[in-house]
Formats: structure tokens, C-alpha cells, sequence
């Protein structure tokens, strides 16, 4: 695994760089759960598989982006295999694409059929570099230039995304409207079309991944006193929110989860 930081300017648009090379045969099967970030996946070699959570029907992907999602998908994958991953926060990605989010809410595509031709040059690039270091160099020349051409979102978007992102997802909806100077109707319609989820959903997902982040890294987490944390009522508040975008409970994420923050198992 090869991690890293965008470079300063970028970071209110990605969150992390993520390399990897497996040279293990087995099948992988993950469970992949909603974070408020926006992933895009480059694969150097084996394909990936995804079902979504309401579906029974798998599809194939190479180099492939996924929009905000509002429950778990499963991927699977056989090695060896060599990718990275950037995952941009909701704005980065808008701005990245240069489209309104709600074309891509739970939906996983091809790059390519997002960015047409320059997909194919960027993806190139990035398998011929010589390095990690260098393909994340790439990355932030890449990102940078997209971003600074793109048409941004209004103001009063990107302030509220921030907010909620900074806040977890715990400021209440309400008092980011009235700051917007908009009514309640308009703003959560321009926030959906621009970052891809309602304002109270994109809420309610950001403290469901602060919740998630807890599960991974504390060793015996107690789930009472983590719920309070990330601003759930209750604990069963709390658990109704992990079956709904997990389809597990909180104890199972925690049994089953792999080592070194690297995500859950799925087992279907």
C-alpha cells in the first residue's frame, strides 16, 4: 500500500491518494460503504466486480468512478493486481467532472464515459510512471487543472458542504439554509443536483462515516458512548442507521473487519 496527501492547495478537494499492488490469486470481496466521498478507482490490471445493495446483478469495471451513495456495495477482485485510488470529497468531484452530482448518485461508471478521450491519456500516464510518488504528482497536476477550469458550484453550496464535512454532519440543516439566504425548498434542490444527496441525507451519511471510521480503527469500541459521539439519539438510533447503509449490524462490521483500517469482508 502507498498512501499520501494531496498537495496543499487540493485538499479541500481530495482527501487521500491510495496505492496499491496485491500479488495474491484469491478472490477479495469487500464491503463497501458510504463515506460522503467520492471514489475514483484506476486499475492496471484485474478488473473489478460490484453488486449494488437492492440488486442481485453483478457488472465489470476497469478504471471506473461512483457517485454518492446512500447504501453498501459489494466488489470483488482477483489479483495480482495494481491500482490507486483518489478519493475526492463531494465538491472535489464536481469540480473534477464539472457536472451536477446527481448524475452520478448510485451509480458506479466508467471513467472514460465521464471524461471521454482524456480518461484514456490520464490513465496511461498514470501506468507508465515510475513511481508511486510520481503517478500522485500526475494526479495533482491533473486534479489542479480540471479544477481551476471547471464552473464552480454558488457559494452558498460549497460553504454548506464544508460545513457539514468539518461538523460531521452534526450542524443542523436549518441553521446552513438560513445562511444561504435561500428557502429551505431551493437550497436542498441546489444542493442535491450539485453534490448528489439532499442536504439532511448527505448529513446522515457523514455521521454514519465517522461512526464507521470509529468501528475500524478503536479495539473494543463501546457502541453506546460511540453513537452519542457521532451525534446519533440513541443507540438504537445508531444501529438502524448501520442496517440501513451497511445491511449489518454494528457488531458484525466489528468482527469482521480486516486489519490496518483497510475496510469489511463480504461474504455474498
Amino acid at each position: 500500500m502507498a498512501r499520501a496527501v494531496p498537495a496543499g492547495p487540493l485538499r479541500p478537494y481530495v482527501r487521500e491518494y491510495v496505492g496499491w499492488s496485491d500479488t495474491s490469486r484469491a478472490i477479495s470481496r469487500r464491503r463497501q460503504l458510504p463515506s460522503g466521498a467520492v471514489p475514483l478507482i484506476v486499475n492496471f490490471g484485474a478488473r473489478v466486480r460490484e453488486r449494488k445493495a437492492r440488486s442481485d446483478e453483478w457488472r465489470e469495471y476497469g478504471t471506473f468512478t461512483a457517485g454518492l451513495h446512500d447504501a453498501f456495495t459489494i466488489t470483488e477482485s482477483a489479483g495480482p493486481n495494481l491500482g490507486l485510488q483518489i478519493n475526492f470529497s463531494a465538491v472535489g468531484a464536481r469540480l473534477f467532472y464539472d457536472r451536477p452530482l446527481c448524475e452520478l448518485t448510485n451509480l458506479t461508471v466508467e471513467l472514460v464515459d465521464v471524461l471521454a478521450r482524456p480518461a484514456d491519456d490520464l490513465i496511461a500516464r498514470l501506468a507508465d510512471a515510475p513511481s508511486w510518488a510520481a503517478r500522485f504528482e500526475i494526479l495533482d497536476r491533473e486534479i489542479a487543472a480540471r479544477i481551476a477550469r471547471a464552473r464552480p458550484p454558488a457559494r452558498a453550496i460549497v460553504s454548506a458542504h464544508d460545513e457539514l464535512v468539518r461538523t460531521g454532519g452534526r450542524v443542523r440543516i436549518a441553521e446552513v439554509v438560513g445562511r444561504s439566504g435561500w428557502s429551505a425548498r431551493h437550497f436542498a434542490a441546489r444542493f442535491r443536483d450539485e453534490i448528489g444527496l439532499a442536504p439532511k441525507a448527505f448529513a446522515r451519511t457523514l455521521r454514519f462515516a465517522a461512526a464507521v471510521r470509529a468501528l475500524k480503527t478503536a479495539a473494543a469500541p463501546d457502541l453506546a458512548d460511540l453513537a452519542q459521539a457521532c451525534g446519533y439519539y440513541d443507540q438504537a438510533h445508531f444501529t438502524r442507521d448501520v442496517g440501513a447503509f451497511a445491511g449489518a449490524t454494528p457488531t458484525e462490521l466489528i468482527v469482521s473487519r480486516f486489519p490496518l483500517d483497510s475496510g469489511f469482508p463480504a461474504d455474498r
